[in-house]
């Protein structure tokens, strides 16, 4: 049965002229995001209940290329168990337009909660720090990089952080063979120091993206600071990050991940493990498991307050999600 406008939850936005109404089997309801390649549906399921539903713009439904890339984003999907991400309900084709359904994750962005409260309480901090160490864990294990880890694509639901978008992810052993010669898929201040030099996306890349993910979340800034994105390059390639005002309980972890050297940086896995122990679960037999005790014991549902409305107008504006690739300095 459709819903009225006051049956919606919160943050999602009204179809626009030119939407489609049904996709496949899905009634449309709304808007949750929209990026420069796609839009991402709130949609009812024919058995009852939410999902959410990507599709490509109908502009580029002729472009080869995203529809590769979309293919990759789908397949990519489908191949990561959920620990703390979406978990894929069904993909297919509708008249010529592929579409891919997932779990709804209900919540605002992260990167709304902060520009809206500030930044989040130690205990919070401790939590989203957990569960995107979580999520990453299950990138990894699937062979994938996400490239594109920042806190809009931090949703927080009531039950704890889900990392979600998976439109410029890559396999960790195929070159960037959809990616233009010269140029960084990411978000400017999001990218490891590897990939601004022209470096191949690695899981350590990710890694980097998650300390300056939880400096923010823990303090309200990034850890390298503002500015064009051609000063923030600079200083992520030669400056130390400011991390001072991280809690005791995370900065080892935070400076560990944001060493300049792929290297030097710890695995996902064994950041999750220093995280658990740090919160007093040792040598977890069950690492699912022990994320998943920690956060029902100690997250705290996040107020929703619009965050996926503006988070929508932040992605129409930004576009697709690309940079050229610095030499240095």
């Amino acid at each position: 049965m459709a819903r009225g406008a006051s049956d919606m939850p919160a943050g999602v936005r009204p179809l626009t002229v030119g939407d489609p109404v049904v996709i496949g089997r899905y009634l449309l309801l709304g808007r949750l995001g929209t990026g420069g390649m796609g839009v991402v549906y709130l949609a009812e399921h024919p058995q009852g209940g939410l999902v959410a539903l990507k599709t490509p713009h109908a502009v580029h439904l002729n472009d080869a290329t995203l529809r590769a890339r979309f293919a990759e984003e789908v397949a990519f999907s489908r191949r990561l168990v959920p620990f703390c991400t979406a978990a894929v309900v069904e993909d297919g084709t509708d008249r010529d337009r592929p579409y891919l359904v997932t779990e709804y994750i209900p919540g605002p962005a992260l990167s709304q909660v902060v520009l809206d409260r500030g930044p989040l309480t130690p205990d919070l901090a401790y939590g989203v720090a957990l569960g995107v160490a979580a999520a990453l864990v299950a990138v990894h294990e699937a062979g994938l990089v996400h490239r594109d880890l920042k806190p809009g694509n931090v949703l927080l639901s009531p039950k704890g952080p889900h990392v979600i978008d998976f439109g410029i992810a890559r396999d960790v052993d195929t070159a960037g063979a959809l990616t233009q010669a010269g140029q960084v898929m990411g978000s400017p201040g999001w990218v490891a120091p590897e990939r601004l030099t022209g470096g191949p996306a690695l899981p350590s890349s990710d890694v980097f993206a998650w300390g300056c993910l939880v400096a923010f979340t823990a303090t309200g800034h990034h850890p390298f600071g503002g500015g064009e994105p051609d000063v923030l390059t600079r200083r992520i390639l030669f400056e130390a990050p400011r991390i001072d005002g991280v809690p005791a309980l995370l900065r080892p972890a935070v400076a560990a991940a944001l060493a300049k050297e792929p290297a030097d940086r710890p695995k996902a896995a064994d950041l999750l493990r220093a995280l658990l122990a740090a919160g007093g679960v040792a040598e977890p037999w069950d690492l699912r498991r022990a994320v998943e005790d920690v956060l029902a014991k100690t997250w705290t549902p996040v107020p929703h307050t619009g965050g996926h409305e503006r988070l929508a107008e932040e992605m129409e504006r930004s576009g697709p999600r690309r940079r050229r690739a610095q030499s240095g300095a």
